[in-house]
């Protein structure tokens, strides 16, 4: 292959790969449109706003939530998008199960998740949280409390047999302790629902699953930090339009020539 035909080819490729769009839950040129949004998934509101009588644990992102009462009892009370706690016939223990519930009102509720959002394909919802920045303290309460528990994957975000009305292990899948599967409350906060969550020290910027109304949402905070994170390593660029342009000319040219 020739000198030309190289460069051609090579622009080419970049070109294409410039075209396709990155799996990525919101395209902004404006990081502060990502703070007080609601995710887009099957039960959450459009908009967060104030809500009455929001149930139980979900009650402190009442005076600004993206979740319904309907859905925050759904939650408490049946199985939420019909997933089965009990998938190794062994019944979650309460202490256990009510950390999964906070983390269901964070995922319901919070108008916090904008900055972390990335594109998924799925019935339920099209985008996800990658990376939430999640306080130690949280997740390690949440661990003590589950890890006894049993489970039959490390990763709960795939991997299940859904060929039935609710998800089952997977053949060739024994059920182990959480100790045994996740080994460390990390790992188990991290891995549990696909990465949804990152777990750093209590004096970073992370997110509280619960927090006292009366005192304010102290997640607004994390998410506002996250924002002004993002506007600092933006650095102004042309419209990919023209840079695309622009870099088709030096093709063009380095062909010819």
């Amino acid at each position: 292959m020739n000198g030309p035909t190289q460069v051609l080819c090579v622009c080419t490729v970049v070109v294409s790969l410039w075209l396709v769009p990155l799996t990525v839950g919101r395209t902004t040129e404006d990081p502060t449109s990502l703070l007080n949004v609601c995710l887009r998934g099957l039960n959450h509101k459009e908009k967060p706003g104030p809500q009455d009588k929001l149930f139980d644990q979900c009650l402190p992102w009442q005076n600004h939530s993206c979740c319904t009462h309907e859905t925050t009892k759904e939650l408490h009370q049946g199985n939420m998008y019909n997933f089965n706690w009990n998938h190794c016939n062994q019944p979650m223990g309460d202490a256990c199960r009510r950390h999964f519930v906070q983390d269901l009102c964070f995922y319901e509720c919070s108008p916090n998740i904008g900055p972390w959002l990335v594109g998924v394909d799925m019935k339920i919802r099209k985008e996800k949280p990658l990376d939430m920045p999640l306080c130690q303290s949280e997740c390690d309460h949440w661990w003590d409390d589950c890890k006894s528990e049993l489970t039959c994957l490390d990763n709960w975000g795939k991997g299940f047999n859904w060929t039935g009305a609710t998800n089952t292990c997977p053949m060739g899948k024994p059920c182990f302790s959480f100790a045994h599967m996740f080994r460390d409350a990390q790992t188990f906060c991290e891995n549990v629902w696909d990465h949804s969550w990152k777990v750093v020290d209590d004096s970073k910027p992370c997110m509280k699953l619960l927090f006292a109304p009366s005192e304010g949402n102290p997640n607004n905070d994390v998410a506002q930090w996250k924002v002004n994170q993002m506007i600092a390593n933006v650095a102004p660029a042309a419209p990919s339009s023209v840079r695309i342009a622009q870099f088709l000319v030096f093709c063009t040219l380095s062909f010819l020539l």
